[in-house]
């Protein structure tokens, strides 16, 4: 294993290499991040710390934080580490998780759901009491006799059994009636990661499908699926609720054992909900945000920023979360629609602000909007207002970025209406024309199997590639 100061000197080096060939060839530079981590062995990622603690759809790639996260010219380890679109944590986790140069690292996430995921996956908990609270838990959900409310949301009964339903109301019940909020959170983690396992949701697409069948040609694969159909009929939640803690209990031992974590030198936060308007609030239980005395991230005080913004509604993030969004009790049908509305990248956009055409200002923009506009207006306002958004997070990250700061933008390219959107391209053009950045490369990245979905419908393309930008704000 390297030392620091040799590791620190080869990811430069490699960084430097990067400029240089992008510079000399005018084009993006393509690597493999998985590659360029392979001979680190703390780098390999399978089952690391408290990653895979819940599921969620199109994670960034953890070998891309974990390269840029490898060099103290890019970040000191002593300044913060800012992602403004979250999700699960992965960037925060690798922050703080990092052998070489840990930091302390926030983020900014709208849902409130990956709020809650990427808060237990970064807190540090004393797994001999998460058992014995476990244990008592456990215990209590199977003598349980009072009242445990379902939640109403539409089709309810056609996703669940009404065996399943009662069961992981008993469970969630008696969770909420724990009084320490981090370790409740925990166990609300660990529910709501089996609530897609227990229904009648097709576990290999994001978003919910029901499982049928008749989907299925082989007739042995169809055979596996009724069975598996009637499993889930007549499953058992509190044995599948029991096997995640007892998982997500040795996940988060291996995060306890690192001391700075677990002494508090090292820190994760979820700060805020907008990447459009960087605030700071306090992240309380069941991944709320209390908004009392929020004040703007102040100027200057980041020293990186890494973050993969969502796409032009490639993915449906409140969708896809939405089941363990009601089981939680976070949201109600309505909110949810409300929820959907605030995503960047949302197709549930007021068509009366963006009616006719729409421009950016900026012409790789407005070149596209136009030809969209000629086949489909209301998709042409949807990428408008994308851009208009993605102009506001740019401004607010070049705000809070300390001077000679660096921002790594991690973004795939769309196909609307069978048009190509270069996204990357897009960006780069309003972070540098607009916003005040510096380009100093571009990577380009085969995407592997990430959680995501690449193919959205015959129009919505493949997203074969993520475009690595590397921008800098001036000294």
């Amino acid at each position: 294993m390297c030392s620091g100061y040799s590791f620190d000197n080869l990811v430069d080096a490699r960084l430097r290499k990067f400029q240089q060939d992008y510079l000399q060839r005018k084009k993006p530079v393509r690597v493999n991040f998985r590659s360029l981590c392979s001979d680190w062995l703390w780098a390999r990622r399978s089952e690391a710390y408290s990653h895979l603690m819940h599921r969620y759809p199109a994670k960034i790639f953890p070998y891309i934080p974990i390269f840029f996260l490898s060099s103290k010219t890019y970040a000191s380890p002593n300044e913060i580490v800012l992602d403004p679109f979250a999700g699960t944590g992965t960037v925060l986790l690798e922050s703080i998780t990092h052998p070489y140069f840990k930091r302390h690292a926030i983020g900014v996430e709208i849902n409130p759901l990956a709020r809650l995921i990427t808060k237990v996956k970064t807190t540090p908990i004393d797994t001999a009491k998460l058992t014995t609270v476990a244990k008592d838990l456990i215990a209590h959900v199977k003598t349980f006799s009072g009242r445990a409310e379902i939640p109403e949301f539409p089709n309810r009964n056609l996703w669940f059994s009404p065996h399943v339903q009662v069961e992981l109301s008993k469970i969630r019940k008696c969770i909420e009636e724990i009084e320490d909020n981090d370790i409740k959170d925990f166990f609300l983690v660990c529910f709501s990661s089996i609530i897609r396992e227990v229904s009648r949701a097709d576990s290999r697409i994001a978003t919910p499908v029901i499982l049928r069948p008749e989907n299925f040609t082989d007739p042995q694969e169809q055979k596996k699926v009724e069975n598996l159909l009637k499993k889930k009929k007549y499953g058992k939640p509190l044995s599948c609720f029991k096997e995640k803690v007892e998982k997500n209990i040795r996940r988060l031992e291996s995060l306890n054992k690192i001391d700075e974590i677990k002494s508090g030198k090292v820190t994760s936060e979820i700060v805020w909900d907008d990447a459009r308007d960087l605030k700071s609030g306090r992240l309380v239980g069941k991944g709320r945000i209390d908004k009392t005395g929020a004040r703007p991230i102040a100027n200057e005080s980041i020293g990186l920023v890494i973050t993969s913004p969502p796409y032009i509604n490639a993915q449906k993030y409140v969708r896809t979360t939405k089941f363990e969004l009601f089981w939680l009790g976070m949201i109600s049908e309505k909110e949810l629609v409300g929820l959907d509305r605030r995503f960047i990248g949302t197709e549930r956009i007021y068509f009366n602000e963006y009616k006719g055409l729409s421009y950016v200002g900026i012409a790789s923009a407005d070149n596209v909007i136009k030809h969209i506009y000629t086949k489909d207006p209301a998709k042409a306002g949807v990428v408008s207002k994308y851009f208009h958004d993605m102009r506001l997070v740019m401004r607010e990250v070049h705000r809070v970025l300390e001077k000679g700061g660096r921002f790594i933008l991690v973004i795939g390219d769309n196909t609307i209406c069978g048009i190509k959107v270069k996204n990357h391209k897009i960006l780069v053009d309003i972070a540098v024309q607009e916003v005040g950045f510096e380009l100093e490369f571009v990577l380009v990245d085969k995407i592997r199997s990430r959680g995501m979905i690449t193919k959205r419908h015959e129009t919505g393309g493949l997203m074969l590639n993520d475009w690595i930008i590397v921008l800098k704000k001036e000294e």
